[in-house]
């Protein structure tokens, strides 16, 4: 087998670090980035000498990654058994979210919903919990809310739609300055003018 190139291994190594800060497996994140950069199927064997995994880790982020729904087992003309995954990353992404709304959001949902009806039910001492808990409770249905939403749009229109507020973003950016610009000329507007720079 060749070997990875340095750009390859580069974008799964940063996968690999980035994904434990999402609450994803790294081994799968790294598995995920290979199959998805090298865009054809590879077979275990390969998984394993490319990343430099043991058989134990292999098997487990590609199981992690089939139930999920963003790899797949196949067999190519020779009946060997290759990994693949979708080459869009936005189907990705659905799919992805489909399955994290499945099993978080729902059962973070009734665990908040309990433990406000507990609140309650402890009498006005824990009123201010309860309020708590309903705040967080609110913003939890309206993410969940928009996740739902997003997942009956097809890849290719919430790709547009993203996009169209991407572009937005760097419109805005490049009018008025980045966050950092916009804060220094805050900062500079509020001393005296006898002390703001000169332009």
């Amino acid at each position: 087998m060749t070997k990875p190139s340095r750009a390859l291994m580069q974008v799964v190594d940063f996968l690999g670090e980035l994904g434990p800060r999402w609450g994803l497996p790294a081994d799968a994140c790294r598995v995920h980035g290979y199959l998805f950069v090298l865009a054809k199927p590879v077979s275990e064997a390969a998984l394993r000498d490319a990343l430099g995994l043991n058989a134990k880790a292999t098997g487990e982020a590609l199981a992690w990654l089939t139930d999920y729904g963003i790899a797949e087992q196949t067999r190519d003309g020779a009946g060997d058994d290759s990994w693949r995954t979708d080459s869009d990353p936005w189907e990705l992404m659905v799919r992805a979210l489909k399955e994290r709304q499945r099993r978080e959001v729902g059962p973070a949902l009734e665990l908040l919903r309990e433990s406000k009806r507990t609140a309650l039910a402890e009498g006005s001492q824990q009123r201010v919990i309860a309020a708590q808990i309903e705040k967080l409770l609110r913003l939890a249905e309206d993410l969940a809310a928009i996740n739902t939403q997003a997942q009956r749009l097809s890849p290719n229109t919430l790709r547009r739609m993203i996009g169209l507020g991407g572009m937005a973003a760097r419109v805005i950016d490049r009018t008025f300055g980045g966050r950092e610009e916009v804060s220094r000329e805050r900062s500079a507007n509020a001393r005296p003018r006898s002390e703001r720079p000169k332009r």
